[in-house]
């Protein structure tokens, strides 16, 4: 894949809230999983620590998470996306940033401890993830619901996982908004 395709695929990712419980008719879950993987796997990470996990919600599990996520808010508006998320869309994938893994590395390194942790890669997977699956015809969103999906998930995943997103993913039915940009110009420095 050439840097422009890349480039390409990255910039024509969009927030997709409208989805339907659907994959792509030549699209399978263990394609998603297999991406999810790979994410996982070969993101770069700090001293490659691989502090990086994920599960994928689907089905039951899906919607019982989101559920406990909507009663846990107080608010009819603030339940509105989670209530989204729940009805409309095929599955979750939950990033996770290891606990027990920044603590083995930063033991080791107790010097580098606030210059490199709390990690960074756990987005460059959310976004590589996400990007590739819109590149298979799935729509998306990011939510950070983090600590009511951790409770959600308590007794299925390790303690030492610590939620950090989810990104919500379906099928696209309707159309993004248009994307709105700030004056932002990189610059480039030298001396």
């Amino acid at each position: 894949m050439s840097a422009q395709n890349i480039v390409k695929a990255f910039t024509a990712r969009r927030t997709q809230y409208q989805l339907s419980k659907a994959l792509p008719a030549d699209v399978t879950i263990e394609q998603v999983q297999s991406i999810v993987q790979d994410f996982v796997k070969h993101v770069p990470t700090s001293f490659n620590s691989q502090t990086i996990r994920a599960v994928i919600l689907t089905g039951a599990l899906h919607e019982s998470v989101w559920q406990s996520v909507v009663e846990a808010i107080p608010t009819e508006y603030g339940k509105k996306r989670p209530t989204s998320a729940k009805e409309e869309a095929y599955g979750t994938v939950v990033f996770f940033d290891d606990d027990e893994a920044i603590k083995t590395i930063t033991d080791k390194f107790p010097a580098y401890f606030n210059a490199v942790f709390p990690p960074t890669s756990n987005g460059a997977a959310q976004i590589g993830t996400w990007t590739v699956l819109s590149e298979l015809g799935l729509g998306g969103h990011l939510q950070h619901y983090n600590g009511l999906v951790e409770k959600a998930l308590a007794g299925k995943v390790p303690e030492s996982w610590r939620v950090q997103a989810q990104l919500v993913f379906g099928v696209p039915v309707g159309t993004p908004a248009e994307k709105e940009f700030i004056d932002n110009e990189v610059k480039v420095l030298s001396e």
